[in-house]
């Protein structure tokens, strides 16, 4: 019997058995009750132009390393002069959605730094008095710094940083969306305790 020279497969072992490849219009399928896993130490790389279908929806390469790196979601609460927590050496984390710094009169001049962000990505900042009362608006003057990034205020002006301030009656709450790649800007501010200047 001749060999058909029509068949092409579209998945195959690669020559010299490092990969396994899926061709244009070829499909490597996991089936009900099959697994795929990636192990520590492995590597999984979606590149730039890629698309992941989720639930039937395309999803691209940038909101797929938001989804992965939980932009989207995550919250977290520190307490200003908690000895585990250097917050003058800290950034916001990347992977946090509401951060939430609790004020303390056990650390003054305490600060923070905001970084590099996707576009898209959204931020809610928020400073919270500490309950006691015993401490003044200048003992948890938190300073925001940037690196990395360009902070603009409601106006559109770039901040080189500013202070947010708490009291046992009042918390400060600013709101952010990062309008392009390392570009923060204010969006809404909860409370008056900011200070621009």
């Amino acid at each position: 019997m001749a060999q058909d020279a029509t068949y092409q497969t579209k998945v195959y072992h690669e020559r010299g058995g490092e990969r396994y490849v899926a061709a244009s219009g070829g499909t490597l399928a996991v089936e009900s009750g099959g697994s795929a896993a990636i192990y520590s130490g492995a590597n999984y790389t979606i590149e730039s132009g890629a698309t992941l279908d989720l639930a039937g929806t395309e999803t691209d390469a940038t909101n797929i390393r938001r989804i992965l790196l939980s932009e989207w979601g995550a919250q977290q609460t520190v307490i200003i002069g908690d000895n585990s927590i250097d917050i003058s050496a800290s950034n916001v984390p990347k992977n946090c959605r509401i951060f939430t710094i609790v004020a303390s009169d056990a650390a003054t001049q305490p600060s923070i730094w905001m970084t590099s962000c996707s576009a898209g990505r959204e931020l809610y900042l928020r400073l919270v008095g500490d309950l006691t009362g015993t401490f003044t608006n200048s003992d948890t003057a938190l300073t925001v710094l940037r690196s990395g990034c360009i902070i603009l205020n409601s106006l559109g002006a770039a901040l080189p940083s500013f202070l947010m301030y708490a009291s046992a009656a009042s918390d400060c709450g600013i709101f952010f969306k990062a309008v392009a790649d390392n570009v923060w800007a204010i969006i809404a501010e909860v409370g008056t305790n900011m200070d621009e200047s």
